[in-house]
């Protein structure tokens, strides 16, 4: 009991000391190269490099520091999915129009980066909240700033580029979505023939997609948890905020990987979430007779590689899944292809719907049922759920895929 309680106090108290202790360290000028905390936030790197290099970031390049422009903002205009829902879940409006940013590629001298959030420090300790993905909070509140200490420092010579992103170490679309595709503006400026990468791990599901876009292993280096300061730290922008998906991009990597251009091919695929730690469907086994007669087959992701899963999805005529990364592989699929995602109640997300409109490929969902033991202790996103076999089988006879 007493080290119930110990730990309870524990779990409470740790955030509130160690907020504590990085307010000291941070009082004290202790450099986050040094175990401290970074001095502050650089809102605008082409500001800095301005103020700091003494030259126009996009028409000059100074001794240290520089930046180039590779594209123009862009206005995305998007289309609503169908469904047999009685009206369109709101959250597929809010991404129906957006703009994308600028792109660039910001040159830092004696740049650092650190943690599995690749968080880009400057030579004068300042974090750079442009190359953060917050989801929409302030930087102020990122661990960084939280509790004292980076990891341990290493220096590395020579010209490295980081295609780490927030949540990319972790989670396969953010890894796919997120930090690979920074590699297309790196190609666009022309910066990545004789460049070294950071990249998250250097596990297979990283590795892979380098080695599939001609960048072998000999040339990548994984972060994990890691604090580097390099010689020259190359920093392209992210392509978009998270769950935003910038056409150009993704029409980058499927000309690159040779899937532009083919047709959607005749099998049908379920992919199946079981091994996942929530958001459970948890009558799957009630809704496969029905697949199966509708002509799905059954697919688990864990158990297959990047190729043999960029192989099967690019036979895809038809993709069906509960929400998950499993659907980041649309990517893979051609054009033309139908698209089903199920979702929970409380965690309808609209990234796959925009993924989809912008490969071409039609887009339709359903949303089960959450009752109250289904419901998650810890994120809405992890509810269980279930879909009323009848909804299932009115769905796909709107796909055409039941009479």
């Amino acid at each position: 009991m007493k080290q119930a309680v110990a730990s309870f106090w524990y779990q409470r108290l740790r955030p509130v000391y160690l907020r504590a202790a990085a307010l000291i360290l941070r009082g004290l000028g202790v450099s986050s190269r040094h175990g401290g905390v970074p001095r502050g936030v650089i809102w605008d790197a082409g500001e800095w490099i301005r103020v700091t290099e003494k030259v126009r970031p996009w028409a000059e390049r100074g001794s240290r520091h520089w930046q180039v422009k590779v594209r123009e903002s862009e206005l995305y205009i998007g289309e609503l999915p169908r469904t047999i829902e009685k009206s369109v879940h709101p959250v597929f409006y809010d991404q129906r129009f957006f703009r994308f940013p600028e792109l660039s590629v910001t040159c830092i001298r004696r740049g650092r980066v650190a943690t599995s959030q690749g968080f880009v420090i400057s030579p004068e300790d300042y974090i750079f909240d442009e190359f953060t993905h917050q989801w929409g909070e302030s930087i102020w509140k990122s661990g960084v700033f939280q509790q004292p200490g980076l990891p341990r420092m290493e220096y590395r010579d020579g010209v490295w580029a980081t295609l780490v992103a927030p949540a990319s170490s972790r989670n396969t679309h953010h890894w796919l979505t997120d930090g690979l595709l920074r590699l297309a503006v790196l190609e666009e400026a022309g910066l990545a023939k004789h460049t070294n990468f950071i990249i998250p791990d250097l596990q297979p599901r990283f590795l892979d997609p380098m080695e599939a876009l001609g960048y072998g292993a000999e040339r990548c280096a994984g972060l994990r948890s890691g604090h580097w300061e390099v010689e020259h730290l190359l920093v392209p922008s992210f392509l978009a905020p998270p769950g935003f998906m910038r056409p150009w991009g993704f029409h980058w990597l499927r000309n690159r990987l040779g899937i532009e251009g083919k047709p959607p091919g005749k099998r049908r695929f379920w992919i199946g979430r079981n091994r996942a730690r929530g958001r459970h469907l948890l009558n799957e086994e009630e809704l496969l007779p029905i697949l199966k007669k509708a002509g799905f087959e059954y697919l688990e992701l864990e158990d297959l590689s990047f190729h043999e899963q960029m192989k099967l999805y690019s036979q895809a005529g038809v993709i069906a899944a509960p929400h998950g990364a499993g659907v980041t592989n649309i990517l893979f699929a051609p054009r033309r292809i139908r698209v089903l995602e199920l979702f929970p109640e409380r965690y309808v997300v609209p990234v796959f719907c925009m993924l989809a409109h912008v490969l071409d490929q039609e887009y339709f969902y359903l949303i089960g049922t959450t009752t109250p033991d289904d419901i998650s202790k810890d994120f809405n996103n992890m509810d269980n759920y279930r879909v009323a076999p009848e909804r299932l089988i009115e769905t796909l006879r709107m796909m055409s895929l039941l009479k």
